[in-house]
């Protein structure tokens, strides 16, 4: 939804969000949600996964705070941001799963 909500009013008049999935060796993958919004500010990329932390009017600064922390329960990083033409990109790593020997 941040996605989505940031493709508003932005500066090419484009709406669009890429996710796009790469696997990183053999046992991590890699996530990217990319959109063609106005981006972050420079001095905001350090506090956007704070908790309660929002750039939204209504928004409540808990959906990223909390993505966080179940990307790192899993045992992967998250970070954010800004791309070469523009917008934002969130980016998170997983471990991939493991079938185990019966």
């Amino acid at each position: 939804m941040n996605a989505i909500d940031a493709t508003q009013g932005g500066p090419s008049g484009v709406q669009k969000v890429t996710v796009e999935t790469t696997l990183l060796g053999d046992a991590e993958a890699e996530i990217s949600v990319s959109d063609s919004g106005i981006g972050i500010p420079e001095e905001k990329l350090p506090e956007i996964f704070r908790p309660f932390f929002t750039t939204k009017p209504n928004g409540t600064g808990l959906g990223l705070s909390i993505a966080r922390v179940i990307v790192e329960t899993y045992g992967g990083r998250i970070w954010a941001e800004n791309g070469l033409d523009g917008g934002a990109v969130f980016r998170f790593t997983v471990p991939l799963a493991r079938n185990q020997p019966a």
